[in-house]
């Protein structure tokens, strides 16, 4: 009898590390929306401290989705960035892109949509999301990313010495904000104002990224993410993340092997998670 209790155990120990395994080497997909010249490449590279070629350069009228492979550390993870062609760069092709943007949308993960702060054209961009996106939301969530905020006006007075904008080009960031929300109809806690050059708001961004993706999700993008934008919430939310799904999987009978599975989490971390957890079994046994 004994004997087949320890069986039923090893066995659900190999299915459950497979499961961690499994969302340790996910390779997320991140669709990059917004016009040319909006910055989606600088962004990008912001994020994931890689030397991402330029896209969206290419004239709209023969723009496909092009897809950009960033591979992991020793081969292993790594993650597929989709640019996608500008809303409203081509209004005669706006039927063909809405298919486009529908016929993509199961492959994705995330959406960052790059709105330029000084940019104000929303009419293709409102009937993409209405259409496309907005009822999608639960299995693809949409972040909107105000790009080049530091160029705002009054552009004079960034606050160069501490990498922030100045109070006046704060209310006009503000502003932006408030208008997106409205013109949209979407929370003002999915926008998110950065600026690539000055390392503006990464962090802000990345910990949002996270929040909003689901738990068995999260690990791989804080995995692949510039460790400089990641915080201690990102790190402690993917933890929390990965440990929820795995719970939520395998239900009561994880409570058997409880202290190995979070050996199996620990010895499976990236870098970054030992680096700001320096036990992850201590961070997870604080709820039980």
């Amino acid at each position: 009898m004994g004997s087949e209790k320890n069986q039923k155990q090893k066995d659900l120990l190999k299915q459950i590390k497979k499961e961690i395994t499994k969302i340790r080497t996910y390779v997320p997909k991140v669709a990059i929306f917004g016009d040319t010249g909006v910055g989606k490449s600088s962004l990008c590279n912001a994020l994931f401290g890689k030397d991402i070629a330029k896209i969206s350069d290419v004239e709209a009228c023969t723009r496909e989705p092009q897809e950009i492979f960033i591979s992991g550390k020793k081969g292993k993870g790594g993650i597929n960035l989709i640019d996608v062609p500008g809303v409203g760069e081509d209004p005669s092709r706006h039927q063909e892109y809405l298919n486009l943007y529908k016929n993509l949308l199961p492959e994705i993960d995330l959406i960052l949509w790059a709105i330029k702060a000084d940019d104000r054209k929303y009419a293709s961009a409102i009937d993409v999301y209405k259409k496309i996106l907005e009822p999608n939301l639960k299995n693809c969530p949409v972040i909107f990313v105000i790009t080049q905020v530091d160029k705002i006006e009054p552009y004079r007075e960034w606050d160069i010495e501490n990498s922030k904008p100045s109070i006046n080009q704060q209310n006009n960031i503000d502003k932006k904000i408030i208008d997106i929300s409205k013109v949209f109809n979407v929370s003002t806690e999915y926008i998110i104002p950065i600026s690539a050059s000055e390392k503006y708001n990464l962090v802000e961004l990345v910990n949002k990224v996270v929040e909003v993706l689901p738990n068995e999700k999260k690990s791989s993008f804080v995995r692949e993410a510039k460790e400089e934008n990641i915080s201690e919430k990102a790190v402690e939310e993917s933890e929390k993340g990965l440990w929820d799904h795995i719970t939520e999987t395998f239900g009561d009978v994880i409570e058997s092997v409880k202290n190995t599975v979070v050996d199996i989490i620990e010895e499976t971390a990236p870098k970054i998670v030992k680096n700001v957890i320096s036990s992850v079994k201590s961070f997870i046994s604080s709820w039980w």
